[in-house]
């Protein structure tokens, strides 16, 4: 690149207690940012590491693994606050990591989860986090966040000022919308080219309801349900009882597991329609609409989507035109018939908003401009 390794062009980016080979966030932030500035990498108790964008010269990863290294690393950079341009930390422990090796740091927090209070369920939020980053968090520079509904959601349960400047990006992806099919499931599992497939992309879990989902596509004579995606065990042995007991031959389960986004390409590619399902736990799934990776991928790659109603899920899907929200399981069979009857549109609306809202590109110029 034949620039030189100095204070003005380097950045740090703090990561802990998550995975950034399935987070097209995490990925896309590290490819722009490795192309503009040396990275040094703060990782703590962080997994799904095998992914190529780690391998970049640019990115110098430093791993925390034991305490002993960690508090001999604190001491030394607590004198070398401002040897960044910038600090960029992801949610709350990727900030109390920042924070305990740079306490006089002002970072970017990165929101990719909503960490409320008193609603945060299935994030592992201890007391002693939230304590510290609640402390800290009026000294932030700025605030990168998935959409307007959460952004005020954020700043109210933050109690964070106005004052404080914010982004909003979506999850997004690489790459223009693909309008190209893959046989790689129709192939594999030998599905009869008139059949449709809909997939059930991400978790496998009672969360997602998954199993009343096969019930009521068990009904669809004309579609196949296909589940990929990281499973509970114990959910994922109930699931398959289910499906045996009433002989259900029109639900696949992968069993073949993927680290990267890439990999889930094909599979997605494979598919007709995509399943959004997230049941009414968390503030965060009521808000999943434009930070739901799998809606995402589904528009991508022009799959109409069938999810459950929030105003999240309907600003994204039903008032782009791009699938059908609907309120109970009850529902899932008018859905997909009316998304069949006019298919064609439906699919490339979802690959248009893909392209308008979701493709990393369109947010490079903002992101830099925000973290300069």
């Amino acid at each position: 690149m034949g620039r030189c390794k100095t204070e003005l062009n380097k950045i740090a980016i703090f990561i802990s207690n998550y995975t950034i080979g399935n987070n097209p966030s995490i990925v896309n932030l590290l490819e722009f940012l490795s192309d503009k500035y040396w990275v040094d990498l703060y990782l703590r108790s962080v997994s799904l590491k095998n992914v190529n964008v780690l391998r970049k010269k640019n990115i110098n990863i430093i791993e925390l693994k034991r305490k002993s290294f960690f508090r001999h690393l604190r001491l030394k950079q607590k004198a070398r606050t401002g040897y960044y341009k910038s600090y960029i930390c992801i949610d709350p422990h990727g900030f109390v990591l920042c924070k305990d090796l740079f306490p006089e740091s002002r970072p970017i927090y990165y929101s990719l989860e909503l960490y409320m209070k008193k609603d945060h369920f299935g994030l592992s939020y201890s007391r002693d986090v939230m304590e510290k980053e609640r402390k800290e968090i009026g000294r932030i520079k700025g605030l990168i966040i998935q959409s307007k509904e959460k952004e005020s959601l954020f700043r109210k349960d933050y109690n964070l000022t106005d004052l404080i400047p914010s982004l909003i990006i979506p999850v997004t992806y690489n790459g223009a919308s693909v309008k190209k099919k893959s046989q790689l499931i129709r192939d594999r599992f030998n599905i009869h080219e008139n059949k449709k497939i809909a997939l059930h992309l991400g978790g496998i879990a009672s969360w997602f309801s998954c199993i009343e989902l096969a019930v009521s596509f068990s009904k669809l004579s004309a579609w196949v349900l296909f589940f990929q995606g990281y499973p509970d065990t114990e959910y994922l042995s109930r699931l398959k009882t289910v499906i045996a007991q009433n002989n259900i031959l029109n639900v696949i389960i992968s069993e073949e597991l993927y680290d990267s986004i890439d990999d889930v390409d094909s599979v997605v590619m494979a598919c007709d329609l995509g399943v959004a399902w997230y049941n009414d736990i968390s503030i965060g799934f009521r808000t999943a609409g434009k930070s739901s990776g799998k809606i995402a991928a589904y528009l991508k790659f022009g799959l109409p989507v069938v999810a459950k109603k929030y105003p999240s899920t309907y600003d994204a899907i039903e008032n782009t035109v791009c699938g059908v929200c609907i309120d109970d399981f009850d529902e899932i069979r008018n859905a997909v018939y009316k998304i069949e009857e006019r298919y064609s549109e439906y699919s490339q609306n979802a690959r248009t908003e893909y392209d308008k809202t979701y493709r990393f590109e369109n947010y490079k110029n903002k992101l830099l401009d925000f973290i300069e």
